[in-house]
C-alpha cells in the first residue's frame, strides 16, 4: 500500500478512537455495525473491486468489524475508580 497523507492517518486514527468508545458503550449493539461494516466489504464501492483499491477501501470497515476492547483498557488504565 503506499503511503498514507497525514490527513487519511489521522482519519484511521479517529475511527479507531470512535469504534472503541462506541462500541465500550453500555447497551451499543456492536453486532449491527460489525454486519453493516461486513455488507460494505461483501459489495464494495464501484472502482474498489480489486487490488490495491479493495486492500484501501476494506482498511477502515475492518476497523469497524475488529473488537477493540483491549484499545478501551489501555485508554482507561489511567483512570481513577473510586
Amino acid at each position: 500500500m503506499e503511503q498514507l497523507s497525514p490527513f487519511e492517518q489521522g482519519i484511521l486514527m479517529a475511527l479507531v478512537s470512535l469504534s472503541a468508545t462506541i462500541r465500550s458503550t453500555p447497551g451499543f449493539d456492536g453486532a449491527a455495525l460489525t454486519k453493516a461494516a461486513q455488507y460494505f466489504t461483501d459489495n464494495p464501492a464501484q472502482g474498489c473491486e480489486s487490488g490495491a483499491a479493495k486492500t484501501a477501501y476494506e482498511w477502515p470497515l475492518n476497523i469497524l468489524k475488529t473488537d477493540l476492547a483491549q484499545l478501551q483498557q489501555m485508554l482507561n488504565a489511567d483512570k481513577t475508580r473510586n
